[in-house]
């Protein structure tokens, strides 16, 4: 009994092991900030700007990436519960603000109306959304900008028009098989694809920017305790001053493709 009682005081005297500090970051293929690739006993690789930045981050601060495939609009929600550590490609407003500390500007976003090209001289502005037939493809929870979204609260024709999406593939799919006539893309998206040769850029064309922002590295205020927020925002000022930013930029992006804040 002697022996038993020495033994758990020895044991409750050691240092308790340290949690390992895990960053877990929400990633969608989406050429060429994320390129998902299957190993061959299938397992997922993530190369890609976004999820690279995402593992530098990481890196420093003494954590690892764990790179997690969720939708886009379930993402979102889990960054507000605590439940996701990051998300990338984020445009700053004040809803989001309250649940996600917002680090950058990354890169500015450009995201451009795209159809087929005999609507080259019908769809040149948001109001003419709504006079083309068929259905317009979207993804569930991302902001297109304040003008789309007054648009579609005045114009219920337009409101009866969208078709939300959980993943960019599942909208790609739906655009190659005539189920949606329009839908929104990010103009390097919109690039890669027409370079992989996934889409016929003679066919599928910008018809015109929607909408253009900042995005930003959203961090979970719930779910990253704030000592490891404050290192995350010195990682990111690291990466800007010793050119390991520039260098990630200039592997996946022309610097025409990327405009900078």
């Amino acid at each position: 009994m002697l022996r038993l009682f020495v033994t758990l005081m020895l044991l409750n005297a050691l240092p308790a092991l340290a949690t390992p500090c895990v960053l877990q970051m929400q990633a969608q293929h989406f050429p060429p900030r994320f390129i998902k690739l299957e190993t061959a006993d299938g397992l997922s690789q993530w190369h890609g700007f976004n999820a690279e930045l995402y593992q530098e981050l990481a890196n420093r601060v003494g954590c690892q990436a764990e790179l997690l495939e969720i939708p886009w609009g379930r993402a979102l929600q889990m960054l507000a519960d605590g439940e996701l550590s990051m998300m990338s490609n984020m445009s700053k407003n004040e809803e989001r603000a309250e649940f996600a500390l917002f680090i950058g500007p990354v890169s500015i976003e450009r995201i451009v109306v795209v159809g087929h090209h005999s609507l080259l001289d019908k769809v040149g502005n948001l109001q003419q959304l709504s006079e083309v037939e068929g259905q317009i493809g979207l993804m569930q929870g991302v902001f297109y900008g304040q003008d789309f979204a007054r648009e579609v609260e005045r114009n219920a024709q337009l409101q009866q028009r969208l078709a939300y999406v959980g993943t960019s593939q599942q909208k790609l799919d739906l655009l190659q098989r005539g189920r949606i006539q329009l839908t929104f893309e990010d103009s390097l998206t919109l690039q890669q694809l027409y370079q992989d040769k996934v889409l016929d850029e003679q066919e599928l064309v910008a018809l015109f920017t929607l909408h253009q922002t900042p995005v930003y590295l959203a961090v979970s205020k719930a779910g990253v305790p704030e000592a490891l927020q404050e290192q995350l925002e010195r990682a990111w000022q690291q990466v800007i001053d010793d050119g390991t930013l520039a260098a990630l930029k200039r592997r996946y992006f022309s610097s025409a493709d990327l405009p900078t804040p």
